[in-house]
C-alpha cells in the first residue's frame, strides 16, 4: 500500500511539473486551489500593462500593476480578475495607474496608502505615486506589506533632465518604505514596480533586490524582498499583450 501511494504521488508530481504547476500553486499551497491554514508561502507579481493593453492575468496571489491609466483599463482589470481579487486603486486618478490586486479568499487588507512622489508635466510625465497595502493571510493572521510604484521614463536613457524627478521619486519611495518598516516592525515588506532604470537600488535593511532567473543584469521592472526570509528568484512571465514581461516570485513568511 505504501508503495502504491508513493507511485501515485510521484505520478502526480510529474504531471504537475509537466504542466508548469508547482505544489505552491496547487492544493498544498492554496493560491490557485483553495486555502490552506498551514501554508505560509505567497506569490507576488508585477506587470506593466502598456496603458491597459495587456490581459490582466491572475498569475500571482498579490499583483502590482502599472499603466492602468484610464477608467476603461480599470474596468478591464475588474472584469478580467472578477470576484476572486480585491483591489486598491490609490484613492483615484492618477494614483489609480498603479493598483494592487490580491486574492480575496486568501488575504485580508488591514491597511492601505498612497503618496505622490512628484507632480506631472504635460508631454513629459503624469504625476507619480507610491501605493501600498498591508495584508494578512486569513488562515494564520500573518502580515506582510506590498509597495508598488512606477518611475518616470527616460531619465537614464536619453532624457537626463528627468533625473531630478526620478531621484525625488526614489527618495520618497525609500522614505515611505522606511516609515512602513518603523510603523510595522517585523512585518515583511516587498517593493515592486517599473523603475525605468536597469540598476538595483538600495532599500531599507533588510530589503534587497531579487535577481531574475535566467536573465543577465537588472531589468527595469524590479522586485525587492527581505533577505531575512526564504524566497525564490524572480521568474520572467509572458507579456500577455504588453510591451513588458510580467515578473513573479514566491516567498515564505
Amino acid at each position: 500500500m505504501k508503495r502504491i501511494r508513493l507511485v501515485l504521488a510521484t505520478a502526480v508530481a510529474v504531471v504537475m511539473a509537466s504542466a508548469g504547476v508547482s505544489w505552491a500553486d496547487g492544493a498544498a499551497g492554496q493560491e490557485r486551489g483553495g486555502v490552506s491554514a498551514a501554508a505560509a508561502e505567497i506569490s507576488i507579481g508585477t506587470h506593466n500593462t502598456h496603458r491597459g493593453d495587456a490581459s490582466f492575468e491572475p498569475f500571482a496571489g498579490v499583483i502590482g500593476w502599472q499603466e492602468v491609466e484610464s477608467p476603461a483599463a480599470i474596468q478591464k482589470l475588474r472584469n478580467r480578475l472578477g470576484a476572486e481579487y480585491n483591489h486598491y486603486l490609490g484613492g483615484g486618478a492618477p494614483a489609480s495607474a498603479i493598483p494592487i490586486s490580491w486574492r480575496a479568499a486568501r488575504f485580508q487588507k488591514l491597511g492601505e496608502g498612497s503618496v505622490r512622489t512628484h507632480g506631472g508635466e504635460a508631454g513629459v510625465t503624469p504625476a507619480r505615486y507610491v501605493n501600498w497595502v498591508r495584508l494578512a493571510i486569513r488562515a494564520s493572521g500573518t502580515q506582510f506589506i506590498v509597495v508598488n510604484t512606477h518611475f518616470i521614463s527616460g531619465a537614464w536613457s536619453g532624457h537626463p533632465e528627468r533625473q531630478a524627478r526620478w531621484n525625488t521619486h526614489y527618495q520618497v519611495l525609500h522614505d515611505k518604505v522606511a516609515g512602513l518598516k518603523q510603523n510595522h516592525p517585523g512585518v515583511p515588506i516587498f517593493v515592486i514596480g517599473d523603475f525605468n532604470r536597469a540598476r538595483a537600488m538600495a532599500m531599507p535593511n533588510p530589503i534587497r533586490w531579487v535577481p531574475v532567473a535566467g536573465v543577465s543584469g537588472v531589468p527595469i521592472d524590479h522586485m525587492y524582498a527581505p533577505s531575512t526570509i526564504s524566497h525564490t528568484s524572480v521568474t520572467r512571465e509572458p507579456k500577455w499583450g504588453s510591451d513588458h514581461h510580467a515578473y513573479k516570485m514566491f516567498a515564505t513568511i
